[in-house]
């Protein structure tokens, strides 16, 4: 019992010590309109294309393809982890 109080009492002196330096969400923007460049120009181009479909057509899609995603690593994790 005392060694986990001490070893709580580490890791909050530890965690006190650190000096975490928070970012303003504008300081690294480039890389972020880089990770959304290519989700915002898919939409784009399924609605220019697919004149005749809607923003929940699109959206139906998206979320189909994942759920197939999600159920194909559930699928994974469950055959490979019985092993």
């Amino acid at each position: 019992m005392e060694e986990q109080k001490d070893k709580l009492e580490r890791i909050y002196q530890k965690l006190n010590e650190e000096d975490t330096v928070l970012k303003k969400w504008n300081e690294s923007i480039i890389p972020k309109i880089i990770l959304l460049f290519p989700s915002i120009a898919f939409a784009l181009t399924f609605l220019k294309v697919n004149t005749d479909k809607s923003i929940l057509d699109l959206l139906i899609f998206i979320g189909v393809g994942c759920l197939l995603i999600a159920g194909g690593i559930f699928l994974n994790y469950f055959l490979s982890n019985g092993k």
